[in-house]
């Protein structure tokens, strides 16, 4: 309880009304936490679709790079970083 004494109550009703005044405190603090989880998710969902769409971009992207069967070697020996071709021999 938030390193909180209970105190000594000279009345039902001043018990009452430190309880009632605490579990108000407490359903505050709990519906912040909640939509600041709620942000959160949202936020990670977010990141998680644009990541996702950079990751397929790259895999797209980086297929310009992969390498070519060896069949289709046949004829190529040299690139030409000029025109950023390989060149047939």
């Amino acid at each position: 309880m938030d390193g909180e004494d209970i105190p000594d109550f000279s009345s039902l009703k001043e018990e009452t009304a430190y309880w009632k005044e605490l579990s108000l405190k407490y359903k505050q603090s709990f519906q912040e936490a909640r939509d600041e989880l709620v942000e959160f998710q949202e936020g990670s969902r977010e990141l998680e679709a644009e990541l996702e769409a950079q990751l397929v971009q790259a895999a797209c992207s980086g297929a310009c790079w992969a390498l070519p069967s060896p069949g289709t070697l046949r004829g190529i020996n040299t690139f030409s970083p000029k025109s950023g071709q390989c060149v047939p021999s």
